[in-house]
């Protein structure tokens, strides 16, 4: 029989290990390939949503605004009406979208049928 999944971090491991705690939300479905979507530039969510077809919009809409909580990604308004908003990657956190482009290129190199 399996082991269950572990699916929440103990207090310990988010107190003493932020690497611990990053590995665990990056590792949530779609988190990593929401980031890589907006590496490049800010996008709408309709944009996003239609380089993401196979993410539910429902799921994708929860993780940006997970996304937003853990300072990775800031939602602008760019029009009140009709209201229109971006997602951007935080300043903070642009240096981890570019290990993510090195973890894409080296699967593309590495991961081939």
């Amino acid at each position: 029989m399996k082991k269950p999944i572990k699916q929440e971090i103990t207090e310990h491991e988010k107190e003493y290990c932020p690497f611990t705690q990053l590995i665990h939300f990056l590792s949530k479905k779609w988190i990593i390939i929401i980031i890589k979507s907006i590496s490049d530039w800010c996008k709408s969510f309709s944009t996003i949503e239609k380089n993401l077809v196979w993410v539910n919009p429902r799921i994708l809409s929860n993780r940006l605004k997970e996304l937003q909580e853990m300072w990775f990604v800031k939602k602008k308004i760019i029009s009140e009406t009709p209201l229109k908003a971006i997602y951007c990657l935080t300043k903070k956190w642009e240096s981890l979208s570019k290990h993510i482009d090195s973890i894409s290129s080296w699967a593309k190199e590495n991961m081939k049928k």
